[in-house]
């Protein structure tokens, strides 16, 4: 049922794919600040506040995960995992996302296509800037990136934990942007940074996997064994690092000085990556119906 919902998932974002902003969860982003407006400065700055805006919308979801589990010879529960997935994933579908890109550039409107470059560079810490060559590498390496948290580390916490999984590593993911477009920056936002860090630590590694065999591994492991050559900042860096140079590293198609590159042009390198991402995400899909094969089997 946990595949089935992920499939379900994946084929109702793509339908849905037109509409714009219905999964911005503006919701969550005006709780916070309706939190903020109602506690002291002091409390505000505490970092326990990362678990009290988190924790209602945790709370609730895990309790219609609980109570609809069984409802209906397990219907409704199937239903609700795969409305909240499908709401986890995003915010805006990524494949829209780079084909306006594209359009933009075909028509020659370089404001809009300016406005959406800029936009899919918005990763975690815009820590791309790590693996910064021609824009085209670093568009690249950003579109890797946010294929990651838009979908594959959303997809592997749903599979492990279900819906609650899924919604978690959403509001993780985007707290730390929330909380930095507040008035002032609280001490709680180091320890929402680091939050997402430990929650993409694990699916960001599988990530990389996923582009190496999705793409050309040779060149994914030695552009991974290049850059760990040179120390990063901090752990957290190194994880947004890693994922975006394996990612433009699997994309490789010509060797320029000692790092690979993207496509010769950027309109080919867009097209390249989101090949890369749907191959990856059919390996991901793949890995995770092995288990359920396995019991028919056995």
């Amino acid at each position: 049922m946990i595949l089935l919902s992920m499939v379900l998932a994946l084929l109702l974002e793509r339908v849905l794919s037109h509409l714009q902003g219905w999964r911005e969860h503006a919701l969550f982003e005006r709780h916070v600040r309706w939190v903020h407006g109602r506690v002291s400065r002091k409390t505000w700055n505490s970092p326990l506040m990362v678990i009290v805006l988190l924790a209602p919308a945790l709370l609730v979801t895990g309790l219609l995960q609980h109570l609809l589990a069984e409802a209906v010879y397990g219907v409704l529960g199937f239903v609700f995992s795969t409305l909240v997935l499908l709401l986890s994933l995003g915010p805006r579908d990524l494949g829209e996302e780079v084909r306006a890109l594209l359009a933009a550039r075909e028509r020659g409107d370089t404001e809009d296509a300016e406005r959406i470059r800029q936009d899919l560079l918005e990763t975690p810490g815009r820590l791309t800037q790590s693996c910064q060559g021609a824009d085209r590498r670093s568009v690249v390496a950003a579109i890797c990136i946010q294929a990651h948290e838009r979908s594959f580390a959303v997809l592997m916490w749903f599979f492990v934990l279900g819906p609650i999984g899924a919604l978690g590593y959403r509001l993780v993911a985007g707290l730390p942007r929330v909380l930095a477009l507040m008035d002032e920056s609280p001490r709680s936002l180091e320890p929402a940074t680091r939050l997402h860090a430990i929650m993409a630590w694990v699916p960001a590694r599988i990530t990389q996997m996923l582009y190496a065999l999705a793409g050309s591994t040779d060149d994914a492991l030695s552009e991974r064994h290049r850059v760990m050559q040179k120390p990063a900042l901090d752990w957290v860096s190194d994880t947004w690092r890693q994922l975006a140079v394996v990612g433009v590293g699997a994309l490789n198609v010509e060797d320029e000085g000692d790092a690979p590159v993207a496509p010769r042009s950027l309109d080919a390198a867009l097209e390249a990556v989101l090949g890369l991402r749907g191959r990856a995400l059919l390996v991901l899909l793949a890995l995770l119906a092995l288990p359920t094969i396995g019991g028919w089997l056995g």
